[in-house]
């Protein structure tokens, strides 16, 4: 008993440090936006000394406490491990920092202090603390996965093809700071080979021997349930932590809950595409995005609509036929890239080259396109030609955010997925345009559009938006 609890080289420390970080993180952007606004307003002449941030202990002290609560140091404070996903982390974190502030606000009415401080200035503070936390956070994140400092360790039980789907999402992932430390596996054939984030150590009954070799306390398995069945009291005996992946592609992710009743575990999945609510929430949050985009983006669109009309013959606007809701057709407009006679082109190019009429088959993009305007490669690559498609927001047609637009030959591709993907408007971005968009293959674009349809939410919309932002200013993947 006793050699089973000098398991591993304490790599616990790795994840309590990634915890301090990102609670120091969050102490600072908190009070550091207090400061800045405050001393914008005294710039202005309120009359403020920077001294009375130490009177605002509260809300930093209420929002970590909402936050340790909320599981957003990687799930445990004291013992780290798994934290909930980046989506409801933004969440999570929004609602702490609510909760946060309207704690400060009856501290400083009860205290009769509030006429000592600008209700606007910390007003304007929460709203940025909002917006500002998750970035700060992503780029801790993205710092630490660069040193790789605070990463967790993990071995992966199974190294089939969720195995190996993990250990590649995991190798590049910089959000919940494991690191694969290797493979377990009971196929001869896989002993030693190499998988993506490392390589099978040996099988599954060698798990405590290889865990207190590489300093490991947390085991992912990705085998079929009963073989976790087999092993897991084994697991639960010397792990920290043990986490089960079960072939779930057939649910949706974010809206599954656990039930006990009485014992017998369930498994509740919520519909959110059946709630008329949400749905109107969208389509009003939507329009009025439209509306505004429309209006200040417009002397811009029209500096763009000139640029193109003079740099090349034809029209300015491309309407480009696409497949809407519930499988109607619909034109989704966009400044015009390619020549005017690029139809024509494509049909003789495709039947002259045999490796592009396949990349045109497999992708539905080619990735040196000729017919493409040296405006429109610009265009394309910072997706400015996609503004006119908010007329098709207003129109009714398309969403701000969802799955991407597809021509009526990408319908076969889908299969038996193209009856849920009609069920919603296609958007001018969305999950597969923040993920890579050309660099991915055509199965994980449906992959991450299903994935869209089934786990829709307004946070799930606001994080998309968070990282259209970050692609378009990077023009990463856009071809």
């Amino acid at each position: 008993m006793e050699a089973e609890k000098q398991t591993v080289k304490n790599p616990g420390n790795r994840g309590r440090f990634r915890v301090a970080i990102l609670l120091l993180t969050d102490i600072i952007v908190l009070y550091g936006i207090l400061a800045l606004v405050l001393y914008i307003y005294k710039c202005f002449g309120g009359e403020y000394d920077l001294t009375i941030l130490l009177d605002l202990w509260l809300l930093p002290l209420a929002v970590i406490l909402c936050n340790i609560f909320s599981r957003l140091y990687c799930g445990s404070i004291f013992y780290p491990g798994a934290g909930c996903s980046v989506v409801e982390e933004l969440k999570r974190l929004t609602l702490s920092v609510l909760g946060g502030y309207v704690l400060l606000f009856a501290y400083l009415s009860v205290t009769r202090a509030s006429g000592n401080y600008t209700r606007l200035g910390l007003l304007v503070s929460m709203g940025f603390s909002i917006l500002l936390l998750p970035i700060f956070r992503y780029w801790v994140r993205s710092v630490l996965k660069y040193f790789h400092c605070g990463e967790i360790p993990v071995l992966i039980a199974g190294a089939g093809l969720t195995g190996s789907i993990l250990g590649e999402e995991l190798k590049r992932d910089k959000y919940f700071g494991f690191r694969v430390a290797g493979y377990l596996d009971d196929a001869p054939e896989k002993q030693g080979a190499s998988f993506p984030g490392g390589k099978v150590l040996g099988n599954l009954d060698s798990a405590r021997d290889i865990a207190r070799r590489e300093g490991v306390d947390y085991i992912i398995s990705t085998l079929p349930l009963p073989a976790v069945g087999k092993r897991l009291n084994d697991w639960l005996a010397f792990f920290q932590h043990v986490m089960v992946i079960p072939d779930n592609r057939v649910f949706p992710i974010l809206w599954v809950h656990l039930v006990d009743i009485y014992g017998l575990g369930a498994i509740e999945v919520g519909n959110r595409l059946k709630r008329p609510l949400f749905r109107f929430s969208k389509i009003l949050c939507e329009t009025v995005i439209a509306v505004f985009a429309i209006i200040f983006l417009l002397p811009f669109c029209l500096l763009l609509a000139l640029l193109v009309k003079l740099t090349s013959r034809g029209p300015v606007l491309y309407r480009a036929k696409r497949m809407g809701v519930n499988g109607t057709k619909i034109e989704v407009w966009k400044f015009r890239t390619m020549y005017a006679d690029a139809d024509r082109k494509l049909e003789q190019m495709l039947a002259e080259n045999p490796e592009m009429e396949k990349e045109w088959r497999e992708k539905f993009k080619l990735e040196n396109d000729p017919r493409v305007t040296p405006l429109g490669a610009f265009l394309r690559k910072t997706s400015l030609d996609e503004l006119p498609q908010f007329l098709n927001v207003i129109r009714g047609e398309m969403a701000v955010i969802g799955p991407r637009p597809i021509v009526e030959k990408e319908i076969e591709y889908y299969g038996p997925h193209y009856e849920v993907f009609s069920r919603v408007k296609p958007g001018i971005t969305g999950l597969w345009q923040v993920s890579g968009r050309s660099e991915t293959t055509y199965e994980r674009r449906i992959a991450l559009d299903m994935y869209y349809i089934n786990n829709w939410s307004i946070w799930l919309d606001y994080y998309i938006f968070l990282k259209t932002v970050k692609e378009v200013f990077s023009c990463r993947g856009a071809k």
